[in-house]
């Protein structure tokens, strides 16, 4: 896979959970904005993507279907909820005011629903010193 057209920056993902649709800005993103929707379920673990080519894996902890007014995007199955939109454009890599008007972008499709991402982050646990050592001695004695 590539991400530019001239094959400049060529990489390859390792194998693992399947991958969004769409970079994100972050590898620490919360939400993403997925205009033409997706099949990725809540629960299910998938892997985040940046352009450079870095991925993890996170929890797709909610997926909410929205809708659009003159006054931007609103979630008919979370009324009363409010979404912090300029995060989720930081996020998703795409200008704020493309976001908030959708329906007047070029690359919008009446025929597909829009969906918001909104993902987990396990828990990484980094290594301490003695889990180093430990590790250390059994490759020492392993040898």
């Amino acid at each position: 896979m590539s991400c530019c057209s001239g094959g400049y920056c060529q990489f390859k993902f390792p194998e693992g959970p399947p991958l969004v649709d769409n970079p994100v800005s972050s590898l620490n993103a919360n939400y993403q904005f997925l205009p033409y929707g997706t099949l990725l379920e809540e629960g299910e673990v998938v892997r985040i993507w940046m352009e450079s080519g870095q991925s993890r894996s996170v929890i797709v902890e909610e997926k909410i279907a929205l809708s659009f007014s003159a006054d931007g995007p609103y979630s008919e199955e979370s009324e009363g909820r409010v979404f912090p939109w300029q995060l989720i454009a930081l996020d998703s890599g795409i200008d704020y005011d493309e976001l908030m008007h959708w329906t007047t972008h070029p690359l919008y499709n009446p025929n597909e629903t829009p969906v918001l991402l909104k993902y987990c982050h396990p828990i990484e646990v980094k290594p301490s010193l003695k889990m180093k050592f430990l590790g250390w001695l059994y490759k020492l004695r392993n040898l």
